[in-house]
């Protein structure tokens, strides 16, 4: 494997990390945040650009397992992005579920995209 596959692997473990850590907040049930505040909104539309730039950036890429494990990197930032907009809208009750769902995202698309990139040619 080359290095710069290497790195991408290790990008997405970066990513299992960071869904299982939604995921344990959200099975924890103690968040401090405010998801009507303008910096939450404002994060969560700039996940949505960089998902779907990331996502069409795609096309650009000339093989395959890149390209699909861009897509559906882009894509699962862009959900992400959506469920934390989501989140100011619904009630308060049920935003450990949504964490729960973001984190979920974020571990499948990390294992699916490590898996993708680490398989041999």
């Amino acid at each position: 494997m080359d290095l710069l596959r290497l790195f991408r692997v290790v990008n997405e473990m970066i990513f299992v990390v960071i869904g299982a850590l939604l995921l344990w907040v959200a099975l924890a049930g103690r968040y401090f945040f405010d998801p009507r505040q303008p910096s939450w909104l404002i994060l969560a539309g700039v996940l949505i650009v960089w998902g779907i730039y990331t996502w069409l950036r795609a096309r650009k890429v000339s093989a395959p397992r890149t390209r699909l494990a861009m897509r559906i990197g882009g894509s699962s930032v862009a959900l992400v992005g959506s469920i934390m907009a989501a989140l100011a809208w619904v009630p308060f009750a049920v935003a450990g579920l949504l964490l729960g769902v973001a984190g979920g995202v974020f571990v499948l698309r990390g294992l699916l995209s490590a898996a993708i990139l680490a398989w041999p040619f």
